[in-house]
């Protein structure tokens, strides 16, 4: 193992951030969804203690109402003598009934606590005072001589005191108003405002305490409702950071790096994103690889590496003549080669050829192999001063190939040179170069002659 390998740096894992912002989110919206439903009850309990409030004190405000309504038709009877002020009264008393109503309607709510019984002792207070009423009632009437058939059954069987029958019509009218209209009866009618005042004050400071408690607890929910909210725009906001930072951002570099036919960057983004960055890279390097082979491939020779007849010609077509040399060449006798000793022994030979070839040649300069055992090199920056060197050069590759490895049979190479001009064309440099190749073949071979 590479001990000055860095180790490779891992991402964040999107499955891992999606699970737990997905845990996160459920159970922010679970709690959303718990408070508010809290709060619609505790808005909803406000509301009806809102409402009881109102029902109890319009109920207390009715009995209190209808109390008053008896009083003031007993004493405009006790002044008048006028009996529709009687039926006016036991209709309420009898039929009507507010008084016994408002007890029905508070009692399932109120029974038992301190504004019930203050309502109840008013309304006790209230039955007593009928009592006097009756008597008032009963003194108007017999000192009007009415008829008591025809008088509501309460007042029939009702008899008066042997010292108020004595009296005279005038007398018993005077006590009649005076009975509804003393200090004793005054004292009565107080005795039930305070208990229904008592009623309304007990109402009031209950229905304050629980609208007090019940509004500081829907105080608390919103507040929890609000930094769960919070909580949630925070989380979105992360997720639009997070989805930014690992996905989007590399996303849009990766583009970027794909129009430019480039390797993408492993060390941004996600745990998901750098794997597929570094699969792409292994795809992409395998398919540089696989077209660099293509292209390499395409301009060489696959048995000897060198440039072939493609390559060949693409580089006679960019070289600048005005510089440079051609050298045609050819394995002198190669044709018994094959003969003597069969195909594969002149591969090997064509392979050893050309590499004392590239041995012996600069790396700036062109071998190539354009068929068979044909052979060219082009010498870059090559110029006639160089006649020597060359004739050295192909004189010391005839003696290497002369003395070739084990398994290889000895050979030679023929060698015509020309060196081009200003204005030389590709196919000049050629015809010059291969006419002095035929010279050497026809002067005895294994030696090299220059164009003239």
């Amino acid at each position: 193992m590479d001990k000055n390998r860095q180790p490779r740096r891992r991402g964040i894992r999107l499955r891992r951030i999606n699970g737990i912002l997905a845990i996160l989110t459920i159970g922010i919206s679970i709690l959303l969804l718990f408070f508010a439903y809290r709060t619609t009850v505790r808005f909803r309990t406000m509301r009806t203690l809102t409402f009881n409030y109102i029902e109890w004190q319009r109920s207390a405000h009715e009995l209190q109402a209808a109390s008053d309504y008896l009083t003031e038709q007993v004493r405009c009877f006790s002044v008048t003598g006028d009996v529709a002020y009687l039926w006016h009264y036991f209709e309420e008393a009898e039929v009507s009934r507010r008084r016994d109503k408002t007890l029905d309607i508070l009692r399932p709510h109120l029974s038992g606590t301190a504004a019930y019984e203050a309502l109840e002792t008013a309304m006790e207070e209230s039955v007593e005072l009928m009592e006097t009423e009756y008597d008032s009632m009963r003194l108007v009437i017999a000192a009007k001589s009415y008829d008591l058939t025809k008088l509501p059954e309460a007042l029939r069987d009702r008899e008066l005191p042997e010292k108020w029958a004595i009296l005279d019509p005038d007398a018993k009218m005077e006590l009649a108003r005076t009975l509804v209209f003393d200090e004793v009866y005054h004292g009565q009618k107080e005795a039930i405002s305070f208990y229904m005042q008592v009623c309304l004050d007990d109402l009031v400071s209950t229905t304050e305490a629980l609208l007090y408690t019940e509004t500081d607890n829907f105080r608390i929910l919103l507040r929890l409702e609000q930094l769960l909210i919070l909580v949630m725009i925070l989380l979105v906001l992360a997720i639009l950071l997070l989805t930014t930072v690992l996905v989007i951002r590399p996303l849009f570099r990766t583009v970027d790096r794909i129009r430019a036919e480039q390797p993408i960057a492993t060390d941004s983004g996600s745990e998901e994103f750098r794997f597929l960055a570094r699969t792409y890279n292994q795809i992409f390097e395998a398919n540089r690889a696989r077209r660099e082979k293509l292209v390499f491939d395409a301009a060489h020779d696959k048995l000897t590496s060198l440039y072939n007849r493609s390559g060949y010609d693409v580089l006679m077509a960019k070289t600048d003549w005005s510089s440079s040399a051609l050298l045609v060449l050819d394995v002198d006798l190669f044709k018994n080669v094959n003969d003597s000793f069969g195909h594969e022994m002149g591969d090997r030979v064509l392979a050893w050829v050309a590499a004392v070839l590239r041995d012996n040649f600069r790396s700036e300069d062109y071998v190539c192999r354009i068929g068979g055992d044909e052979f060219t090199v082009i010498m870059q920056r090559a110029k006639k001063e160089y006649k020597d060197l060359i004739r050295q050069k192909v004189a010391s590759i005839n003696a290497i190939l002369n003395a070739p490895p084990e398994g290889v049979v000895p050979v030679s190479i023929s060698v015509g040179v020309a060196f081009g001009a200003l204005g030389s064309s590709s196919e000049e440099v050629f015809n010059a170069a291969d006419a002095a190749l035929y010279r050497v073949k026809n002067s005895g071979r294994s030696s090299c002659a220059f164009a003239e």
